[in-house]
C-alpha cells in the first residue's frame, strides 16, 4: 500500500545520446487510496519520459492530466532528474518534493530545491529547469519524506540537517554502504519507534572514469 513511487530507466535523448531518467514522488494520503494514486501517477508518467521530454515538461503535463483526473486534495510531490552522463550534466525539475541532496567530493553540500508546484495540485501551471554539473565521487540522493520525517520517542523528527550530515560524513563509502549508515543512523535516532511512513531513496554517484556514472536504487520500505 505505498505510497512512495520511484523509477531509474534509460532512454535515447532527442540528440541520440544515451541518458538515464531517474524520478521519485511522494502521493499525498495513506493507505489503498494514496495506492491507487501511485498507478496513476505511473501510468501517465511512463509514456512521457519514453518520448524524451525534458524534466519540466514532464512535470507539466503530468500535472496537468493528474489534476484533470483527480479531486484537487489528490496531488503528489516528485523530482524528475535526467543524467546526461557524457556530459556528466543533470538537469531536474522538482515538484514539491523534499529538496534532493548533491553531497560533493570535496564536502560541500547543495540541494536540488522546488521548481514548481505539487503535481496535479493546480493545473497549467510551467515548471522551471534546473541544471547542475557532477564531478567524480559527487553523489546526489533523492529521498522521499519517510527519512526527515520519522519522529523518535520524543516527537523530535530526524530532519533534513541530520540527513545531510550523514550523508556528507559517509561520502566516501560505496553507495550500499552508504544505504546501510543511512539507515542505521536512523534507526538509532528513532530508538525503536516505527516509523509512520514510507522511505525511499535513490542515489547516483559518479564514477572516477571519465564519462561514466554508477547508480543504485533503493525499494521502497514500510
Amino acid at each position: 500500500m505505498s505510497g512512495d513511487y520511484y523509477t531509474a530507466v534509460e532512454r535515447t535523448s532527442p540528440a541520440g545520446r544515451a541518458e538515464f531518467v531517474l524520478m521519485i514522488a511522494d502521493v499525498a494520503g495513506k493507505g489503498m487510496a494514496a495506492a491507487l494514486l501511485t498507478a496513476t501517477l505511473e501510468a501517465l508518467t511512463a509514456g512521457l519520459i519514453e518520448t524524451g521530454l525534458p524534466p519540466d515538461e514532464i512535470c507539466t503535463r503530468v500535472s496537468h492530466r493528474l489534476h484533470r483526473r483527480t479531486p484537487a486534495e489528490k496531488f503528489a510531490t516528485a523530482i524528475v532528474a535526467i543524467l546526461d552522463p557524457e556530459h556528466r550534466s543533470v538537469a531536474f525539475a522538482n515538484a514539491g518534493h523534499n529538496p534532493a541532496l548533491l553531497v560533493r567530493a570535496s564536502g560541500a553540500v547543495e540541494t536540488l530545491a522546488s521548481t514548481g508546484m505539487p503535481l496535479g495540485m493546480v493545473s497549467d501551471r510551467p515548471y522551471q529547469r534546473g541544471e547542475v554539473h557532477l564531478h567524480p565521487g559527487d553523489t546526489l540522493l533523492l529521498y522521499t519524506d519517510g527519512y526527515t520525517e520519522a519522529a523518535g520517542p520524543d516527537g523530535e523528527e530526524y530532519g533534513f540537517d541530520r540527513l545531510a550530515d550523514t550523508c556528507h560524513r559517509h561520502r566516501d563509502l560505496p553507495l550500499a554502504d552508504l544505504h546501510a549508515a543511512l539507515e542505521t543512523a536512523l534507526e538509532g535516532f528513532l530508538q525503536g519507534t516505527p516509523c509512520g511512513d514510507d522511505r525511499t531513496l535513490l542515489m547516483l554517484r559518479v564514477d572516477d572514469v571519465a564519462s561514466t556514472s554508477h547508480s543504485d536504487t533503493v525499494a521502497p520500505k514500510q
